[in-house]
């Protein structure tokens, strides 16, 4: 019986943390030191063989500056994460918006790199993608 309660207890723990997510959800999740009121949006969810379930999202509320022409980022338009860190990243469902906030571009400009296998999907936090991103590479679009 222990076993059993046991058993029970961890799936139903597992499954509160996997939320279902759906393009249009705003969500809370872990930020940075001083982004506390950032908010992620779910713009779309697909399925690939090589990468799994890809959520691409918009982050609202960064506080960054673009390392090319030097001035503040408070929006990140398009972000392809894995679902795995997405998950362990949101904290809590705040509302549902629609329409999707416009991601065409940048979405477009990801899925030309992925089928030239030049771009995959985030498999790190929001935070720690957040972070790494001034040290990345950064090239100024023609």
């Amino acid at each position: 019986m222990r076993s059993l309660v046991l058993t029970l207890f961890c799936t139903l723990s597992f499954s509160a943390h996997a939320a279902t997510l759906q393009a249009g959800q705003v969500w809370a999740y872990h930020t940075r030191q001083g982004e506390e009121a950032s908010t992620l949006t779910i713009l779309k969810v697909e399925n690939y063989k090589d990468l799994g379930k890809v959520v691409h999202i918009r982050v609202d509320g960064v506080n960054m500056t673009n390392p090319i022409k030097g001035n503040a980022v408070e929006t990140l338009p398009h972000l392809p994460f894995k679902d795995a860190p997405l998950q362990k990243s949101i904290t809590k469902l705040l509302r549902q918006t629609k329409p999707v906030p416009d991601f065409k571009k940048g979405y477009e400009h990801w899925e030309k790199a992925y089928m030239a296998h030049q771009a995959g999907a985030f498999n790190v936090s929001v935070t720690e993608m957040l972070d790494g991103m001034p040290k990345a590479e950064w090239v100024e679009e023609k």
